[in-house]
């Protein structure tokens, strides 16, 4: 639709069921995507070397062992490492303050885990795949007329 690269895509979720649901949702609507999984934090910032397209976060990392980063605490330490990747919140957490307070450190969208949540990543992906090809096709357009 978008872009023939293959597009990469980080889950980082603490429920198995909610990583399987999300990337076979990313693996059927995108043919070129590839997904990387990871159940905690710490793991994915350790594992995580080439820039992702997107990042696909949950809020309550530490719900299953307290002693884990929270979905906020890695969201920073994401934006130090990769500053413009765009990473989505998909989280349970409802209240509008967490919800802000993941804006105000870098979140690209926050999404609510119910029915539409699927629906809105859909859209919010495609804006982002939009957006990374209209810079593309601006650098181009550009670095042609210098010429």
């Amino acid at each position: 639709m978008y872009t023939n690269r293959t597009l990469q895509v980080t889950l980082i979720d603490d429920d198995p069921n909610m990583r399987e649901m999300l990337h076979d949702f990313f693996s059927g609507k995108y043919k070129n995507c590839n997904c990387e999984s990871y159940s905690t934090g710490e793991e994915a910032l350790q594992k995580m070397y080439a820039e992702p397209n997107l990042i696909v976060l949950d809020y309550h990392l530490d719900s299953s062992d307290a002693s884990a980063m929270n979905g906020l605490q890695v969201l920073k330490k994401v934006k130090d490492k990769f500053p413009n990747v765009p990473v989505i919140f998909l989280s349970g957490q409802e209240k509008a303050e967490v919800a802000a307070n993941t804006m105000k450190y870098g979140a690209y969208d926050y999404i609510v885990k119910n029915e539409s949540a699927f629906h809105r990543l859909e859209i919010i992906f495609n804006n982002i795949l939009g957006h990374v090809e209209l810079k593309k096709n601006l650098g181009t357009r550009s670095s042609s007329t210098r010429s």
